[in-house]
């Protein structure tokens, strides 16, 4: 599919996100960016970020880090331009595909309901893309609908998908990760208006594994709580 046509449909798109606004989906994504660590000083690059709904709330944790946010619709881009004014956001307008932040420390990379909406072909170059600037430590988050789901709604309620909108399934993910030296840390299937309508992971560039001992991360109270724990495993269940 040309790439005007798939501007065009996001250009023509921005008034559905606004009426959409803050939603259920999008405040769940930015909760769970905070459990995994999002903070005050968290230097974010969000890729695919339409009209600037999550970065407003990326925003609200993030007031001394850089938020850089890139999207291929100028007229989205504007938007958020003109909407939120924090001075530690980046806006740009471009294809996240080639994209090359200008971040060059990331604490995060988002790509929330995005590579569902990327011609699947471009997918690898994608992720190589993105293995290129991705830090050791740089959580890469990917929240997408559930691949089965999307093909449900191909067969019953097509008018309610996008331009382009395909079922990316894990294998298929997998794949394309192996092959740039990322690697799925986390992974859970979830729901918020359907049963199991949506999947979110967190993956991360590949490490040498090491082998850290949990027991010397602990501090004092924590192993005297995990020696009295072990002592009532041996009490209750005594097997031999």
């Amino acid at each position: 599919m040309k790439g005007n046509k798939v501007i065009a449909f996001y250009d023509n798109f921005v008034n559905y996100q606004k009426e959409s606004k803050v939603n259920d989906r999008i405040y769940s994504l930015y909760n769970r960016a905070k459990r995994h660590g999002l903070n005050n000083h968290s230097n974010v690059l969000e890729l695919g970020s339409g009209i600037g709904v999550m970065t407003y709330l990326i925003a609200k944790s993030v007031k001394k880090g850089i938020i850089e946010t890139v999207d291929i619709s100028s007229k989205s881009v504007e938007f958020a331009r003109k909407r939120i004014s924090n001075k530690n956001i980046r806006f740009n307008v471009d294809d996240i595909v080639n994209y090359k932040p200008e971040l060059k420390s990331i604490d995060f990379i988002t790509l929330f309901d995005v590579i569902e909406h990327i011609p699947k072909e471009k997918h690898l170059e994608l992720f190589k893309n993105i293995s290129s600037y991705i830090g050791e430590d740089t959580l890469l988050l990917i929240n997408i609908p559930n691949p089965e789901y999307i093909e449900y709604d191909q067969k019953y309620h097509p008018e309610v998908l996008q331009i382009i909108d395909q079922p990316v399934h894990l294998d298929f993910l997998v794949r394309n990760l192996e092959n740039n030296d990322l690697t799925i840390s986390y992974f859970q299937k979830y729901s918020i208006w359907v049963e199991n309508d949506y999947v979110f992971y967190i993956i991360e560039k590949k490490k040498e594994f090491k082998e850290i001992r949990i027991h010397d991360k602990r501090n004092f109270a924590q192993k005297v709580l995990i020696k009295l724990f072990r002592l009532k495993l041996k009490l209750l269940y005594n097997f031999c």
